[in-house]
């Protein structure tokens, strides 16, 4: 199968380029590309487009509710002729997520209100700035700090985006302006693929522009993936933000979410934000060989960047083989409103066309219905960080299976709770058990099982690097 992936449109109706031209510079590569001289794809199925619809409106530049509206008909309009001419009019095979861009900025501005920092009162502010899902926001133009006053309109900066995304699917996809619901599911049986398009822009906007997928998106997608429908689907999520940035920067997600997307059997990742084209193969740091394979775009036709070129991916996936090839079509003039379309040249990881591999869809989960609902519930209450009543759940479970284990080891670690994980995974089934295990056998003083662990042969052979340094530290300590 075939994914026009595009992100950063930036659309505007002041942009030097038109829809027009843009959709027909995009048709005459097509022409190109779909020679058996260049890559031979001849149609697409699906579209994905991760982000920054439009260029967006700051608050006090007048108007900047119609400009917004302005700006989401003339995307509306470029989306419309994109679904029409490369998936046949199909809006269910279009993905949309939104970008920081689509976040307006006049309804984040009227939800807020001064703060004055008492004399001396400074240093006690600094942790609740900083803290997750703060409302608090320092604005560094202006020297003030500010608190969020209104939740409830800080909510509706995602309103301009929710009413173009309705229109967009005719009222058949609805999107929330609460950030607990900001996700949506495509299920392409025919395909064997479902895609997740989460909101990265939790707790976004300009004065706080680190990315985000709020824990109860995650978790409620989850949950529903496991139902019978999807069972056997390769999952694919959509976001916006990058996982890393400069050193100045601060416009990007903690990739600690996407450990969380491969804890929840994810293979693929596709998004953009800092307008280059990049891939990466993203491992499971918690005891499994799980990886999620990241595919970043680079912008159809915003500023470029970072010393990249405008462009945009063809994605090909062969789900048989669980392999795949990304094609980065790169502009190759500098005129804006008249691109050249080609082959991407830019320095980069992702050069031209990349082969990759991809992890294969989750296994059904085993047992029966009961067993499931306990383990859904287990991963709803992880997600939210119950981990006590997560870990009594699972406690419960007779014969804790491979998607369990790595759950309550979690819990029991966050809790500390070293007596239950010497009881529940001694002897250890992975890497991440074994080295709870040596920590935990350290803690409680227990040295002649670590001596006795340490020279069994699923410690004293294991070729993990991780297990090994962990090995070596307690053999010393054994030692002194």
């Amino acid at each position: 199968m075939n994914i026009l992936h595009v992100s950063d449109l930036h659309r505007d109706p002041e942009s030097p380029i038109s829809n027009l031209t843009l959709l027909d510079s995009l048709k005459r590569d097509r022409d190109q590309y779909a020679s058996p001289d260049d890559l031979g794809i001849s149609s697409l199925d699906l579209i994905v487009v991760s982000g920054d619809i439009v260029q967006g409106a700051r608050h006090g530049s007048g108007h900047a509710e119609a400009i917004l509206q302005r700006q989401y008909e003339e995307a509306l309009e470029f989306l419309d002729g994109l679904t029409r001419e490369f998936v046949n009019g199909d809006k269910e095979s279009v993905v949309i997520v939104p970008g920081n861009h689509d976040v307006s900025d006049h309804h984040f501005r009227e939800s807020l209100e001064r703060v004055q920092i008492p004399d001396g009162g400074a240093k006690e502010l600094i942790g609740p700035l900083f803290s997750e899902q703060s409302n608090l926001r320092w604005s560094w133009d202006e020297l003030v700090l500010y608190q969020i006053k209104d939740s409830d309109q800080y909510s509706r900066r995602f309103l301009p985006f929710v009413e173009f995304y309705e229109d967009f699917y005719g009222g058949n996809r609805l999107y929330s302006t609460n950030e607990r619901e900001q996700f949506d599911i495509f299920d392409f049986p025919k395909h064997g693929i479902t895609i997740t398009g989460f909101s990265s822009c939790s707790n976004n906007d300009l004065l706080n522009r680190q990315g985000a997928i709020h824990p109860d998106c995650l978790a409620t997608a989850s949950e529903r993936l496991r139902l019978p429908r999807y069972h056997g689907r390769l999952r694919l999520a959509v976001w916006h933000h990058h996982i890393e940035g400069p050193p100045s920067n601060v416009d990007f997600m903690d990739p600690d979410i996407v450990q969380n997307l491969i804890y929840r059997d994810f293979s693929l990742g596709l998004h953009g934000h800092q307008h280059k084209p990049e891939y990466l193969d993203y491992r499971f740091r918690h005891g499994s060989d799980r990886k999620i394979t990241l595919i970043s775009a680079g912008t159809l036709c915003g500023g470029a960047a970072y010393g990249y070129k405008r462009s945009y991916n063809l994605i090909q996936l062969d789900l048989d083989n669980s392999s795949g090839e990304v094609h980065v079509r790169e502009m190759q003039n500098d005129r804006l409103q008249m691109p050249i379309w080609g082959r991407h040249s830019s320095p980069s990881n992702l050069t031209g066309s990349l082969g990759f591999t991809f992890h294969p869809p989750p296994k059904p989960l085993e047992g029966d219905s009961q067993h499931t609902a306990v383990l859904v519930e287990a991963q709803r209450l992880h997600g939210q960080g119950e981990f006590g009543q997560a870990a009594e759940v699972l406690l419960n479970i007779q014969g804790l299976d491979d998607l369990g284990r790595p759950i309550l080891l979690d819990c029991l670690l966050q809790l500390r709770d070293n007596a239950r994980i010497l009881s529940t995974f001694d002897p250890p089934q992975s890497s991440s058990e074994a080295i709870a295990l040596m920590d935990s056998l350290w803690a409680g003083g227990q040295h002649e099982r670590l001596r006795e662990l340490l020279e069994s042969p699923p410690i004293n052979a294991s070729s993990d690097p991780s297990v090994a340094e962990v090995r070596t530290r307690y053999q010393m300590r054994l030692m002194i």
